[in-house]
């Protein structure tokens, strides 16, 4: 009796460990810069302080066997908080490599869960890699979903709608890549495999960007004429069924979702406005609203979604800012700046709103205030040093340089979202071309071009790294 006693407890004990960590299930990195509105928001989490800044150090560094070509190597690191695999519960480290690799890492053991090679299919073969044209896996990986919990609809079909989205996948089922060949792949968590048959999706040997993934449709924009074709936005529509193939011919630099579904496209020459399926709503040139004298919006940033009082704002190119709230978009301008990425996030439930934008040489805090009903950027703080990628935790400002390429090194800095002094500085054994940034419970992740992830965190709160 007192035997079953103790399997009943024992049963019940496990359970409730179970139970409570899928209650508890760890917070996730699904797309570059977080979110597809790209706002940069680990909203989740909170380890980080301007207290202990400064302790953070290297937990583990893992090496690839993927093959660089030109300056590509590994793309953005992205975070799956919480699997159930047949390997049980896991948290998983994915990234994608250049020799049309994808590698999913055990995230708590930097151990691999598996790793997919994609076999050539093209209708074109293989080309040879250049610095602008490297061929190769190249768009950074995504899955449905979002880092800031009021970052839009990226889980799951649109509202009445079925198919890849909607199908038993959900939140934590697919991992979605795009081949040297164009071929989208829908991939298994726990296998790698392919869900579903690969579908056509781009251009093969192509030079596509970051992969975003709002309302059941993945978007990525291809750069630099690659393969032969001309740049374009690409999106394929997975909610319904069969793949639906849309593209709007664009020198994007960069593309985000609006919370509505509206899909913002910068190029050189201004912002686009566009459908889910990518037709033309509005254009706005660099010099809409604003002195005619302003520069052209630079021509490597992407744009910014954030939400202020209920509403759309964007940020892009030389930090223009253009609001839905009004009955007529407006557009409100800042001094004339060239920033390579956007940040954001709010100091809830009373605080500002904060708006940082990094350029290679500099980085500066914004605050949002009104103006006449419109927000406009009031600058708070600049700081030298700037950067390719940028993260807001728990108001701190993390920022990844990609280092002068080739020869240069990687490095992370911390500074106090609030004042931009700097608290913690690490670089890597290489540079990052495309450097991305990824936090998620309470560990930092990042690659470099000798084909190797980094993570930062805090030694002591791994036990399972150190044998303790």
């Amino acid at each position: 009796m007192k035997g079953t006693f103790r399997m009943r407890k024992l049963f019940f004990t496990v359970m409730a460990v179970a139970v409570a960590a899928l209650v508890m299930s760890g917070a996730d990195w699904p797309t570059q810069s977080g979110s597809p509105q790209r706002d940069g928001w680990a909203r989740a989490e909170k380890a980080f302080t301007r207290e202990n800044a400064h302790k953070i150090e290297l937990l583990y560094k893992y090496k690839a066997d993927n093959q660089a070509r030109g300056l590509r190597a590994l793309t953005s690191p992205m975070i799956n908080g919480m699997l159930i695999t047949y390997l049980g519960f896991k948290e998983m480290l994915f990234f994608g490599g250049s020799g049309d690799n994808v590698y999913a890492v055990d995230a708590d053991l930097n151990r691999m869960i598996w790793k997919t090679h994609f076999d050539y299919k093209g209708d074109k073969p293989l080309a040879s890699p250049t610095a602008t044209c490297p061929g190769g896996l190249t768009a950074s990986l995504a899955m449905p979903g979002s880092s800031s919990a009021a970052g839009g609809r990226g889980l799951g079909a649109a509202p009445g709608r079925s198919g890849l989205f909607a199908t038993g996948f959900g939140r934590s089922g697919i991992f979605i890549a795009v081949s040297a060949d164009g071929y989208l792949h829908a991939l298994n968590t726990s296998t790698g495999g392919d869900k579903v048959p690969p579908v056509k999706f781009i251009p093969p040997n192509s030079s596509a960007g970051p992969l975003i993934v709002n309302e059941g449709v993945i978007y990525t924009a291809t750069t630099d004429n690659c393969g032969g074709k001309p740049n374009a936005v690409y999106a394929l529509d997975m909610s319904g069924g069969e793949g639906k193939l849309s593209s709007f011919a664009a020198d994007a630099s960069g593309i985000a979702a609006g919370t509505d579904g509206t899909i913002c496209v910068q190029t050189k020459d201004g912002l686009h406005a566009l459908t889910r399926d990518l037709q033309a709503k509005e254009s706005f040139k660099a010099t809409d609203g604003g002195s005619a004298a302003s520069p052209a919006a630079s021509p490597m940033a992407s744009p910014m979604v954030f939400q202020w009082k209920g509403k759309d704002a964007v940020v892009w190119g030389n930090l223009h800012l253009l609001y839905s709230g009004t009955d007529a978009p407006s557009r409100t301008e800042t001094t004339a700046h060239s920033p390579l990425t956007f940040a954001s996030w709010e100091d809830a439930p009373d605080g500002p709103r904060w708006v940082y934008a990094a350029a290679e040489n500099s980085v500066e805090g914004f605050n949002v205030e009104d103006r006449n009903g419109s927000p406009v950027l009031k600058s708070v703080w600049k700081a030298g040093k700037g950067g390719d990628s940028m993260v807001t935790a728990n108001g701190l400002l993390f920022l990844l340089s990609g280092g002068k390429a080739p020869g240069g090194k990687a490095t992370l800095r911390v500074l106090d979202g609030l004042t931009g002094k700097e608290l913690y500085s690490w670089s890597a054994a290489a540079y990052a071309h495309d450097a991305g940034l990824a936090i998620a419970n309470r560990r930092i992740y990042f690659t470099d071009h000798s084909n190797t992830v980094y993570c930062l965190g805090f030694m002591a709160e791994q036990p399972q790294l150190t044998g303790r």
